[in-house]
């Protein structure tokens, strides 16, 4: 697949199949992630976690009810969740950062036939609870979003977004 008709294809998948993603599978979307462009080339930064194992994703499930109080599978039981997270960044670019990381991780995943959706929300409101000791993550460092994948159960078809484009 082009890039462009990649980017045209990328949707929010909100159903998955049960069966997880290839080991090959995530390599290609975890490489797309290492070549993002990092302000002030601050990679180190930067940690991308993957979370498979059923146990850690009903734990994050969990902490979504409790925060959300409800039933509410935020992830839409996609059985792998890559999260990206940071250090806090000299010039507050970290968010920039992970939002890069995450786009080419997404691109990555529509090119090969992986569904995916972004997700902002959830890491930032159990953030506080436990994610970062669920994670393992370093001192310091928070998670700032998650890219929830696996195979889509069913079609999603793209839609055509309209933004405002002024020229000056």
């Amino acid at each position: 697949m082009e890039t462009l008709e990649a980017i045209k294809k990328r949707v929010s998948t909100r159903k998955f199949l049960k069966k997880q993603i290839t080991e090959k599978d995530l390599k290609i979307i975890l490489e797309a992630g290492t070549q993002a462009p990092i302000a002030y080339n601050k990679y180190d930064d930067l940690v991308i976690t993957v979370v498979q194992d059923k146990e850690t994703l009903d734990e994050i499930d969990r902490l979504c009810d409790e925060h959300y109080g409800a039933d509410t599978m935020v992830f839409f039981n996609a059985p792998t969740l890559i999260f990206v997270s940071s250090k806090k960044a000299k010039y507050d670019q970290e968010y920039e950062n992970v939002a890069c990381v995450m786009e080419n991780m997404a691109l990555a995943a529509t090119d090969i036939g992986v569904g995916n959706v972004y997700l902002k929300g959830m890491t930032l409101h159990i953030e506080e609870k436990t994610l970062s000791r669920l994670l393992k993550l370093p001192p310091e460092t928070r998670a700032i979003a998650a890219l929830g994948v696996g195979y889509p159960d069913g079609e999603f078809l793209p839609k055509e977004h309209q933004m405002k484009i002024d020229r000056i």
